[in-house]
């Protein structure tokens, strides 16, 4: 759950290989350990309230997924998925042992039934995520939550939004946990690697709120956008989304 992942016609249906390749190789977004585990000690902060107790969650495009121990003490089952092979090569080294813990690749990702996830987590995705491959991934989440489930849709880039707010954003974070340093040496490795060149071709999906909920009404969802965004972004928009059909459940209400 993080800012990730895309794969090249994978059934999960993501599809850019210029973010696959980003990712699947040593970048910049990080600018050390340290500003890696704040990034996902806030998401963790952040989600508890959202995971099922003693329910399943697919975390699609879930990166380094720092926070999916401290998950899987909540939930039975805590599926990660990234597009990126040597991500999830990293994650098997560290996770593979873990009871409640599963590292799914894109058949694994095909294969899981309908309404086997009682949470669906997508933070920092939609953005990687071509614009005309979005219906395809919500029907598929849709697919995987059945009636009764939820996907929880985080990060959300509105259009426009400057690149120096995202920027303005990771300083404040970086002097607030003692990383700021590292963190301007990160922005000018940024600047001189490829990554504006890969966002430029790739392309980089925004929507609106109101855009979004559109498309989410015509997958079958209902999304409610939530007061804060999850992870460290404050700009930035979170939705929960939930079967219109089973709307009006009271085990559905947006926590």
């Amino acid at each position: 759950m993080q800012n990730n992942r895309v794969s090249s016609g994978s059934p999960g249906g993501q599809g850019s290989s210029g973010w696959v390749d980003f990712w699947n190789r040593p970048n910049a977004i990080y600018a050390n350990q340290r500003n890696l585990e704040a990034h996902f000690a806030c998401l963790q902060n952040d989600l508890d309230a959202h995971l099922p107790e003693g329910g399943t969650v697919l975390d699609f495009g879930c990166g380094d997924a720092l926070a999916a121990e401290a998950m899987a003490k909540r939930c039975r089952n805590v599926w990660l998925y990234d597009a990126a092979p040597a991500v999830r090569q990293r994650l098997r080294d560290r996770l593979s042992g873990h009871p409640g813990i599963r590292i799914l690749d894109d058949d694994d990702l095909a294969t899981l039934p309908t309404g086997s996830v009682d949470l669906v987590l997508a933070v920092s995705v939609l953005q990687y995520i071509p614009r005309q491959e979005l219906e395809g991934v919500l029907h598929r989440w849709r697919h995987l939550i059945g009636t009764r489930g939820r996907i929880l849709i985080a990060d959300v880039v509105e259009p426009d939004t400057p690149m120096l707010r995202d920027i303005a954003s990771q300083l404040s974070m970086a002097r607030r946990h003692g990383f700021l340093m590292a963190a301007l040496m990160g922005l000018g490795r940024m600047a001189l690697s490829d990554y504006r060149r890969i966002r430029r071709e790739a392309g980089f999906s925004t929507y609106t709120p109101a855009e979004l909920q559109v498309r989410l009404s015509a997958a079958g969802l209902r999304g409610d956008r939530l007061a804060k965004n999850i992870g460290p972004t404050p700009h930035r928009h979170s939705f929960v989304a939930q079967p219109l059909q089973a709307a009006g459940d009271p085990a559905l209400k947006v926590q």
